[in-house]
């Protein structure tokens, strides 16, 4: 496996500024005249409302710093670009925790508890609770690529944790994964 890579969220205004323009110009079909407009899927008021949203309201500035907000990085595993989270919480690589999301999912979900683990004195717990993280993006989800053949979810469970774990200096670990503890 490569050495790991620093890796931040890097989204082009230019980038940004296509997409919304694809937004802008979607060609909207006509929609059902019925009560319930989730009757033939979902409901186009309520899409168009989504829509303005994202072209209106949206602070994509504000969303790229929230997922810049814990160390990330990125390493070559066999035939993969392997994307993982990595905070060194108070525990200071005493007690290594392995969070795997699920199918489908991505490592985002867990960025409201993050804090939490690794930092427990900031929430009136203990340092002496606090786990150091590590956080991959399965193959194919968040910021990983994707594998070159076909693999079942077990196989890329345990090849992206041990990659991830290697990777971040981790030896031993404790896991859970979205929604199950011990998996």
């Amino acid at each position: 496996m490569a050495r790991p890579k620093a890796f931040e969220v890097n989204w082009s205004a230019a980038d940004v500024g296509a997409v919304l323009e694809r937004v802008r110009s979607y060609p909207w079909p006509p929609a059902p005249d019925v009560p319930d407009g989730w009757a033939y899927g979902c409901d186009g008021k309520f899409l168009k409302d989504l829509c303005a949203h994202w072209l209106d309201g949206y602070d994509w500035r504000a969303a790229v710093r929230n997922l810049n907000r814990y160390p990330q990085f990125t390493a070559r595993v066999d035939d993969f670009e392997l994307h993982f989270v990595h905070v060194t919480g108070e525990a200071r690589g005493k007690r290594p925790l392995l969070l795997s999301h699920g199918w489908p999912g991505s490592h985002f979900e867990f960025w409201g508890v993050i804090d939490k683990l690794a930092f427990p004195s900031r929430h009136g717990g203990s340092a002496a609770d606090a786990f150091d993280l590590v956080i991959p993006s399965l193959p194919g989800f968040g910021f990983s690529g994707t594998l070159a053949c076909r693999s079942s979810p077990r196989v890329i469970r345990a090849r992206s944790s041990a990659s991830s774990m290697t990777s971040s200096g981790s030896c031993r670990s404790t896991t859970t994964t979205a929604g199950r503890a011990g998996g």
